[in-house]
């Protein structure tokens, strides 16, 4: 408590000190903002460009675990956890012989150099050792084993001693991820000069727990770098851009509502430590399948009561209030189990049974969304249903039917739901309502707004969007145009671009289909959820009401975002870079 008081008191006196330095040196105080708007550029650009070409040009080598020898067919390499044997062009291991079925059985690593094969529904049947397998049972073997499909023989051989060592010093020499100390710095120097600057701009309006917020940020950041380097981690570039985009979310806070920071930082806490612990309890896969049917009975649990007990917010019913001052929106918590429920090892997607429970349960979200009048989450849930059901089935007329399908059930809604139908009236003309307070208002000003902060923005604290509705929320794309400029505010959104690109290169080198599908999906839900806030903002889309991650104001969805660059971390496939794979000697 001592501790506490103390750090209150001594930000409390340093807020002092700035304003009388203030009001002695007028023109010297808005030199500085001017010299900090070039700073906090050049900043940005560094930590952001750096952690962007450090992702994206470091890539995992693909490790060979054994070999297929097929008789007078050729030795194919196995370089998968889950591997699919057949026919067909998209095919793992692909046998070109007519009596093979297109997907004709599937072969998944198993510990101590063991196999798992089973039958996936083949016309020809297969037999190990003489042994005729039953299709509905999965079979463990051994290398060596005799293999017959269709009249075909085939076995595993291990890699030699050599070739194993080869592998090892081949991950040995990738390109070592970039080290996180020059970063540390350059956000520490960011979010000091943010204090700051801060304090110049809103005076006392600011709150010493904002500030505090901030400096506590930073020496959280420390910690958990210093603590995982010390285990052996490498790669921390999706977390500093994590926590760079956080400390502008705390400065977006401070600005339009001071009191409300204390409640970010804590909700960035809860996230770090959901991410930590999700990372860690990925590295048992079937661990994730045990748990699916409780994260489907919670979502529907959570998604019933917001249909009960919501209170409705800029038109959406998606938010439940917690006392006097609190709320929670279980959508977004609902998007972790989404993917998580979504993905699978390749033996569930072979099973018809998951696949009908996920487009179940997808159906059911969409529906209580719908309910809801929450259209811009119920976009995102169903463009990542999209993306799985193809990773899952790979199925493209599949992917074209079901968007087919789902525009007409949106016609319906639209039909049904004036609220949401109002803002596609308002899409692309927005200027002809610009003062009326549901339809143009908003837009108008955060275009208007955004422009005037030009390349180097107004300052942290000196815009005029914050007075606007949702400006910190729904606009706040807009938000960082006008008070960081348009330079950081793009740096924002190549931000969320490179971390979809980081998991679809790493689609090639992924030990499983479940870690694929949860960082392609992850991918997926940033990616849509950063394109609708953006250009519903700027009205190239119609507002659709939801946030910019890790950026806009909101508990919940900041939360959700940092738990869910667990799945983008299990997908890491660089040497000792992901939390999610144990550690190598």
């Amino acid at each position: 408590m001592d501790n506490c008081r103390y750090g209150r008191t001594a930000i409390e006196t340093l807020i002092e000190r700035i304003l009388t330095f203030s009001e002695n040196n007028p023109e010297l105080a808005v030199n500085i903002t001017t010299v900090f708007r070039w700073i906090f550029v050049v900043l940005a650009a560094y930590i952001l460009l750096i952690s962007i070409v450090s992702l994206l040009s470091t890539r995992a080598t693909p490790e060979i675990w054994g070999y297929f020898m097929v008789e007078d067919g050729g030795n194919y390499p196995i370089t998968h956890w889950e591997n699919v044997i057949g026919r067909s062009k998209s095919a793992d291991i692909r046998i070109p012989l007519r009596t093979i079925s297109n997907n004709h059985a599937l072969l998944v690593r198993r510990s101590e150099d063991k196999w798992m094969i089973k039958d996936i529904g083949s016309s020809n049947g297969i037999k190990v050792n003489g042994f005729r397998l039953d299709p509905e049972k999965r079979y463990v073997i051994n290398p060596g084993d005799m293999i017959e499909m269709g009249g075909t023989r085939s076995t595993i051989t291990p890699p030699s001693i050599e070739e194993t060592r080869n592998n090892r010093y081949m991950r040995r020499l990738d390109k070592e991820p970039v080290a996180p100390w020059k970063i540390l710095l350059a956000i520490t120097a960011f979010q000091m000069m943010t204090i700051v600057q801060l304090v110049l701009s809103l005076g006392t309006e600011i709150t010493a727990s904002a500030l505090i917020s901030i400096v506590v940020l930073s020496a959280v950041m420390w910690a958990y770098v210093m603590i995982f380097n010390a285990m052996g981690r490498r790669g921390f570039e999706m977390e500093m851009i994590a926590f760079f985009l956080s400390t502008i979310n705390l400065a977006v806070t401070a600005s339009s509502d001071p009191g409300s920071v204390l409640k970010e930082f804590i909700a960035i806490l809860l996230g770090l430590g959901l991410m930590i612990f999700m990372c860690v309890y990925m590295r048992d896969i079937s661990r994730l399948n045990k748990i699916k049917p409780i994260l489907i009975g919670l979502s529907v649990v959570a998604l019933l009561i917001n249909l009960i007990f919501g209170t409705a917010k800029y038109g959406a019913t998606n938010w439940i209030k917690i006392g006097e001052s609190g709320s929670i929106q279980p959508s977004e918590l609902v998007k972790l189990a989404f993917i998580m429920i979504g993905a699978g090892t390749l033996e569930e997607l072979y099973e018809k049974r998951n696949t009908v429970v996920y487009a179940a349960f997808s159906f059911f979200c969409l529906a209580c969304l719908a309910l809801m009048s929450d259209f811009g989450t119920a976009l995102i849930f169903f463009a990542t249903y999209l993306v799985v059901s193809f990773l899952r089935s790979g199925d493209f007329s599949r992917f074209v039917l079901t968007g087919v399908a789902a525009g007409a059930m949106g016609l319906i809604v639209l039909k049904f739901k004036p609220y949401i139908a109002s803002r596609f009236d308002a899409w692309g003309h927005v200027w002809e309502d610009a003062f009326m307070d549901d339809l143009g208002y908003q837009q108008t000003r955060t275009m208007s707004f955004g422009a005037g902060g030009g390349l180097l923005g107004l300052g942290a604290g000196n815009g005029s969007l914050k007075y606007v509705g949702a400006a910190n929320t729904d606009l706040v794309f807009g938000f960082v145009m006008e008070e960081w400029g348009f330079i950081i505010a793009i740096l924002a959104v190549l931000c969320i671009a490179t971390l979809s690109v980081f998991a679809v290169m790493h689609i090639v080198a992924g030990r499983s289909t479940i870690y694929t599908i949860l960082a392609c999906s992850a991918a997926t839900m940033f990616l849509v959820q950063t394109m609708l806030n953006v250009f519903g903002a700027i009205d190239l889309f119609p507002l659709t009401g939801v946030t910019f991650p890790f950026v806009s104001t909101g508990g919940t969805s900041l939360m959700t975002s940092w738990a869910m660059l667990a799945y983008f971390k299990a997908a890491d496939m660089r040497r000792n870079a992901g939390l999610a794979a144990r550690k190598e000697e």
